[in-house]
């Protein structure tokens, strides 16, 4: 048994927080592909930036693992990484979190969201 913390469990709590900071204009939702018996990838999770003034979703990455919780696949921005531990993905998700394209999708979705 680990004690790592389940990727999924570290998604929705940066989901919340993106809520939290924003005063939920703009929301993230983390949401679980289905998969079908040959699928090599038995766990994708999509992590979608939503706007609910303007009804709008946005794909902002993706997360994808075995029957283990490590190691992951995260793509973003067409790039493909594979982290190996619940730190690793800590600090990409932070990377990811911190990044211009990251800042300037959230900005845009705010401002048209308090235009609405």
């Amino acid at each position: 048994m680990t004690d790592a913390v389940a990727p999924v469990t570290i998604l929705k709590e940066q989901a919340s927080l993106l809520g939290q900071r924003t005063q939920n204009i703009v929301e993230a939702r983390v949401t679980l592909a289905k998969s079908s018996l040959d699928d090599e990838v038995p766990f994708r999770y999509y992590f979608l930036l939503f706007a609910p003034a303007l009804d709008y979703r946005y794909h902002l990455f993706t997360v994808s693992r075995g029957l283990e919780f490590y190691p992951v696949s995260v793509k973003f921005e067409d790039l493909t990484y594979q982290v190996a531990d619940e730190d690793e993905f800590m600090r990409y998700l932070a990377d990811i979190f911190s990044s211009e394209r990251t800042k300037a999708i959230i900005s845009s979705l705010l401002a048209q969201s308090k235009a609405a």
